[in-house]
C-alpha cells in the first residue's frame, strides 16, 4: 500500500509549494463526498421538498468546511491526529464510542461505495443482476488501489492528488455541462423543517458532513508542522483550499437537488425505476452514465485509500489494535459485501436504492457526537497553546454540533412518535422493503443522541489542569504586590 504512505508524503513536505500540499489534501478529503449515496440524498429530497432544503444544505457544506479546517489545525499545531489526541484526552468508554461511531462512518462510506459503482455498472451495460454488479464493484475497489500505486512514495501521491483533481473537476463540469438550464433562484429560501423532511434532512447531513474525514484530514497533515517556521500562512492556505473544493461539491448538490425538484414537480419518488428515471431527465447526455461510472471508479480509489487511513490511526488509538495497511483495506472491502449482497438479494434494486439513503443517515447518526472532540481540542489552550482558535470560531463550531444534534433529535422525535410516510415504510406498513428493523434504528438514534449530550458536558482531563495553570498565574499575580509593598516597607 505504497500509495497510503503517497498521501502522508503529498502533504508532509514533498510538494515545492505550500498549495501542492494544502490544495492535494483538500481534494483527496472532497472525493469522499461524491458517492452515489450523496447523488441519490441530493435528487431524493429535492423531488419530495423542492428547495425547501436548499439552505440547510449550504449550512451543512459550511459545517463541513469548518471542522475540516479545525481537523487540520489540530494536526499541524500538535503533530498529533485526532484520534490520539483524544484517547488521551478522555476515559476508555469515550473513546470505545468514538471509535464506534468512526468505524460506522467508514463502514457505510465503502457500503455506499460499492453500490454506486454497481448502479453504475448496471445502467452502463444495461443490466439488472446487482450480484453480479456488486462482485465486479468488490474486485475493482480492491485491485485498482495496487494498479494505481507507484512504488515511489512522492510519485503516488502526485498522481493520487491529480487523479483526485481529475475526478472533481469530471464531477462538477460533468454535471454543469449535461444541465442547459440551471435554476439560479430558489421559491423558498427560509426552510421548513417537519417530521415527513426528517429523513431527508437525516440524509443530506450525512453526504455533507463525514466524521471519519476528520480523523484523516488531521492525520495527512500532522507532519507539516516540521516543515514550516510559521503556521499562520499555511493555515490560510488549508482553508482557502477547502473553500475552494467543497465549493465545488456544494454547487453540485445545489444543481442536483433544484435540477430534481424543477424535473419531478414535487413527485414523490416510490421505486428504483422511478430514481433512475429521474436521474436521466437530469444527466440529459447520453455518455453521462459511462461518465458516472468512470467518476465513480476514480473516486473508489481516493476514498480506498483515506479509508485505510481513518481505519488504521481509529482502530489503532481508540481500540489499540495495530493491523497492517493491507489487512485495513481487505476486511472494509469484505465486510461491506455482504449487507450489499443482503441486500441485493433480498430486496433487489429497491433494498439497493433504500441502503444508498440509509448510509448516510446512519453517517448523520455519528455527528453530533463527533464534532465535539474537534471544537473542544482547538479551543483549548493548554493543547494548541498560541494558536488556540478564536471565540468566533468557537462560537460557530458550537452552533455546527447544535445544528447537528438539533436534526437528531427531530428524526428521534419523529421514529418515536410520528405518522409520516418514512417511518411507516421503516415499520414496514408499506410495500418497501425493511432492511434494518425499525426497533434498531431508534435504538441507534436514541443511544448517539444520548452519547453527545454525556460527551458534551464531559471535558476534556487537561481542563483541569489548565484551570489549575490559570489558578496559580492569578495566585502569583495577588502575591506580587504583596511582596513589593512587603520589601517597600524595610
Amino acid at each position: 500500500m505504497e500509495a497510503v504512505h503517497g498521501v502522508e508524503s503529498l502533504a508532509g513536505g514533498d510538494g515545492r509549494h505550500h498549495v501542492s500540499r494544502t490544495l492535494g489534501t483538500a481534494l483527496l478529503i472532497s472525493v469522499g463526498y461524491i458517492d452515489l449515496g450523496k447523488w441519490v440524498a441530493a435528487v431524493d429530497a429535492g423531488a419530495r421538498f423542492g428547495y425547501d432544503l436548499v439552505l440547510l444544505v449550504l449550512f451543512f457544506n459550511f459545517s463541513a468546511v469548518l471542522n475540516q479546517y479545525l481537523s487540520t489545525c489540530i494536526g499541524m499545531v500538535t503533530g498529533k491526529n485526532l484520534a490520539e489526541i483524544s484517547s488521551q484526552e478522555y476515559s476508555q468508554f469515550i473513546c470505545v464510542g468514538l471509535g464506534l461511531q468512526a468505524g460506522m462512518s467508514l463502514f457505510t462510506s465503502e457500503l455506499t461505495m460499492i453500490l454506486g459503482i454497481a448502479v453504475g455498472y448496471n445502467l452502463v451495460f444495461d443490466v439488472d443482476d446487482f450480484i453480479t454488479s456488486i462482485i465486479f464493484a468488490c474486485v475493482v475497489i480492491n485491485v485498482l488501489p495496487y494498479l494505481l500505486s507507484p512504488r515511489d512514495k512522492r510519485m503516488a501521491g502526485t498522481l493520487n492528488a491529480c487523479i483526485a483533481g481529475f475526478t472533481i473537476l469530471c464531477f462538477v463540469l460533468g454535471l454543469l455541462i449535461s444541465q442547459p438550464e440551471i435554476p439560479l433562484h430558489v421559491n423558498v429560501m427560509f426552510p421548513k423543517l417537519s417530521g415527513e423532511s426528517a429523513y431527508s434532512l437525516m440524509a443530506l447531513m450525512g453526504a455533507n458532513i463525514m466524521s471519519h474525514n476528520f480523523y484523516v484530514h488531521s492525520s495527512i497533515v500532522q507532519v507539516q508542522r516540521a516543515h514550516v517556521h510559521t503556521l499562520g500562512a499555511l493555515f490560510h492556505d488549508h482553508l482557502f483550499s477547502i473553500l475552494f473544493t467543497f465549493t465545488g461539491v456544494f454547487l453540485v448538490n445545489y444543481v442536483l437537488l433544484s435540477s430534481a425538484a424543477a424535473e419531478s414537480s414535487h413527485n414523490v419518488i416510490h421505486t428504483f425505476h422511478d430514481a433512475v428515471e429521474l436521474m436521466n431527465e437530469i444527466f440529459t447526455s447520453s455518455m453521462a452514465p459511462l461518465v458516472l461510472l468512470a467518476v465513480l471508479l476514480f473516486s473508489s480509489h481516493i476514498i480506498a485509500l483515506t479509508s485505510v487511513i481513518a481505519s488504521h490511526v481509529v482502530t489503532e488509538h481508540f481500540f489499540g489494535a495495530n493491523l497492517s495497511l493491507v489487512a485495513h483495506h481487505v476486511l472494509l472491502k469484505l465486510l461491506s459485501m455482504i449487507p450489499a449482497i443482503y441486500s441485493a438479494k433480498v430486496a433487489g434494486s429497491e433494498g439497493v436504492y433504500q441502503l444508498i439513503i440509509l448510509c448516510p443517515v446512519i453517517q448523520a447518526f455519528t455527528l453530533p457526537s463527533s464534532v465535539i472532540p474537534v471544537f473542544r481540542i482547538a479551543s483549548s489552550s493548554w493543547i494548541m497553546g498560541n494558536y488556540r482558535v478564536s471565540l468566533r470560531v468557537e462560537i460557530l463550531a458550537s452552533l455546527a454540533f447544535c445544528l447537528t444534534l438539533f436534526i437528531n433529535i427531530i428524526f428521534a422525535a419523529e421514529i418515536l412518535f410520528g405518522d409520516s410516510d418514512w417511518t411507516n415504510s421503516l415499520k414496514g406498513n408499506t410495500e418497501t422493503p425493511v432492511l434494518i428493523p425499525h426497533t434498531v434504528l431508534i435504538l441507534m438514534s436514541c443511544a448517539s443522541i444520548a452519547f453527545a449530550l454525556f460527551l458534551a458536558v464531559t471535558p476534556l482531563k487537561s481542563s483541569s489542569r489548565e484551570a489549575e495553570t490559570q489558578e496559580l498565574s492569578v495566585h502569583s499575580q495577588r502575591e506580587a504586590p504583596d511582596e513589593i509593598q512587603r520589601y517597600s516597607s524595610y
